[in-house]
């Protein structure tokens, strides 16, 4: 009997391993940034997304969004970020996503802000923030730029499972917006739920 149980289990994990190999080859899309990088579950690996901040200068904004407490509050909906000292942060997206080190590559006062992942493991390969006039001296265009290199195979598609099936363009706009109410009012919306399972710490 004992034998016969082992028989059946090594069916099943073989059977498991064919569907979810079949899965990854149907939703798995290469692109031409590397033979590694692909989109996980429709989760695209660069996404760019912009907002307009009536009223208020882009050197303002720029100022507010170097401080690392600033940072902290709008990534919430993504990781927890936490600064760990000259132009150093660490990204930590819960424990079935992982965490890992950005480090402030370029910067560019009032006007850009550029990151990039230190080490193996990260899901935000680099990420970039850019200010400019909107038209018609409306204000400033804020626009986030992330490039993601989520993990292939079972690892990826956990990481999007933890993001609770929520595209990371939906996340970009979602940290945009938390931006800008808490340089207008002060205040970021408390009402929605953390896609990673995360506790708020807004």
């Amino acid at each position: 009997l004992g034998i016969v149980g082992l028989a059946l289990a090594a069916a099943a994990g073989v059977a498991a391993i064919g569907l979810i190999d079949a899965q990854m080859r149907g939703t798995g899309r290469r692109t031409r940034t590397g033979p590694n990088r692909q989109a996980v579950a429709g989760h695209e690996p660069d996404v760019e997304r912009s907002i307009t901040i009536e009223d208020i200068p882009a050197d303002e904004l720029y100022r507010r969004w170097r401080d690392p407490e600033t940072m902290r509050r709008i990534m919430a909906p993504f990781a927890d970020v936490q600064s760990t000292g000259d132009g150093q942060t660490r990204w930590n997206a819960g424990p079935h996503v992982g965490s890992w080190d950005m480090r402030l590559a370029d910067d560019q006062p009032g006007e850009f802000m550029r990151w990039e992942a230190q080490g193996g493991g990260a899901l935000i390969r680099e990420a970039s923030v850019r200010f400019r006039p909107a038209a018609g001296n409306r204000g400033t265009v804020v626009v986030l730029r992330a490039s993601l290199d989520p993990p292939g195979g079972m690892l990826g598609q956990i990481a999007s499972q933890m993001l609770g099936n929520t595209l990371p363009a939906a996340l970009a706009s979602k940290s945009l917006h938390y931006f800008k109410a808490l340089v207008q009012t002060g205040e970021i919306p408390t009402t929605e739920r953390q896609p990673a399972a995360r506790p708020d710490p807004r």
